[in-house]
């Protein structure tokens, strides 16, 4: 089976995590699986010793301009599709080929387009164009899911704010996976947890995104202030979202960030660091007490099931996706008060036996929900769905465990 994916728009962040989790996966398929697959040189160049049967064709069209990318995706790549009688298109970034000439499997994962909160507080605030691409690049997801032959998405919850916009007659909900559930087990009792009773210790909090308006990195530096005028435990975040990162320049709220993460009471308990690899990312998980997710519009959450996978205790915005991915394994907090985050996190630091039971159970919850294994199987399975020929003479998909 011969399978094209588009993944052009894979530049960085979860994007990007998902492409490259997704390959290795299938570089592991026993079976005859052929994969070309369109992707930005900076997401290739992190995918090395890939088998014979994955092509990877680096393409600098996702940095291009809308219009662009729209004629690459349904003309160029049309064309491409055709001549190499492709059995199945796998689009990964939200928008899908229009009457495509072989089946076709849709990932949408942008949960701004249906996020009601985002579009309320933060939209208003975007000049008169912008308002008006988001309004066009919306409606665009809505007709590619009514135009592919099956919809996937991560959640349960994703997949419900769709279909209250659009009639979507095959759907999958194929949770993603995490890279270090088994490689990065955390010890608890090899890091010493915070306790009330050490007056003046620091707690480490982690929050690991790229910066942009709906991951709410004001409202959590907002509680730090409040959190550190008390006497006791003192806290110290660490965080990747960083408002002075040069890709947070087009947000409405950076400088605005910047300004209270440069006040006295926010600036001495925080320290920004730019997106960081794969090996760094695991030193900040490793050395974290406490993890803090305040983002309010997610259509998986990435961080949050890797924090799990070290075990991690968790604090998290009050949001169906993540109550969806982190269930009983954290503790959660309304997306949008300081002072609720602060208390929660008060609780979630004075229990001792409540973290580790969180951190227990998320752990566990993460080894057996987050699969990328299970994930690429159940891609497979949606193309042979679509693919009767394909699917009669197929041979089984045996995937590495």
């Amino acid at each position: 089976m011969k399978i094209v994916i588009n993944a052009a728009s894979a530049k960085m962040g979860g994007a990007a995590n998902y492409i490259t989790g997704l390959l290795r996966c299938f570089a592991a398929l026993e079976a005859d699986f052929q994969f070309i697959v369109f992707l930005p040189p900076e997401t290739a160049a992190d995918l090395t010793d890939l088998p014979r049967n994955i092509r990877l064709v680096p393409t600098v069209i996702g940095h291009k301009g809308a219009l662009k990318r729209i004629w690459w995706e349904q003309i160029t790549l049309r064309r491409i599709v055709k001549k190499q009688k492709n059995d199945a298109l796998f689009s990964t970034g939200n928008i899908a080929m229009f009457f495509c000439p072989v089946r076709q499997v849709l990932l949408v994962s942008n949960a701004l387009y249906f996020c009601r909160v985002y579009q309320k507080i933060f939209l208003p605030r975007h000049s008169l164009r912008f308002r008006l691409a988001f309004a066009m690049r919306r409606r665009l997801v809505c007709w590619s899911a009514k135009a592919a032959g099956v919809v996937m998405t991560p959640t349960r919850a994703l997949l419900d704010d769709l279909r209250h916009s659009v009639k979507i007659q095959h759907a999958v909900v194929n949770p993603f996976g995490v890279e270090t559930v088994e490689e990065c087990k955390r010890a608890s009792l090899n890091v010493r947890q915070p306790s009330a009773r050490e007056g003046s210790r620091t707690v480490r909090l982690l929050y690991v995104s790229l910066y942009s308006e709906h991951k709410n990195l004001s409202t959590l530096l907002k509680a730090l202030a409040i959190l550190n005028q008390n006497d006791g435990a003192k806290f110290k975040l660490t965080t990747t979202a960083n408002p002075a990162w040069t890709g947070a320049n087009w947000t409405v709220t950076h400088v605005e960030d910047l300004e209270l993460a440069q006040k006295e009471d926010v600036a001495e308990c925080v320290d920004f660091v730019d997106p960081v690899g794969r090996e760094e990312l695991d030193r900040l998980y490793r050395k974290a007490e406490v993890f803090v997710f305040p983002s309010f519009a997610e259509s998986f959450g990435f961080p949050m099931a890797e924090a799990m996978s070290y075990g991690l205790p968790i604090l998290a915005a009050d949001t169906p996706v993540n109550r969806e991915v982190c269930g009983d394994s954290a503790l959660y907090f309304s997306p949008l008060s300081p002072e609720h985050l602060a208390g929660q996190l008060l609780a979630l630091v004075t229990g001792s036996s409540l973290r580790a039971r969180l951190g227990e159970r998320g752990r566990q919850e993460a080894r057996r929900r987050f699969s990328w294994n299970a994930h690429a199987a159940r891609v497979i399975e949606a193309a042979y769905s679509l693919n009767p020929e394909a699917a009669a003479s197929r041979k089984p998909a045996t995937l590495a465990r």
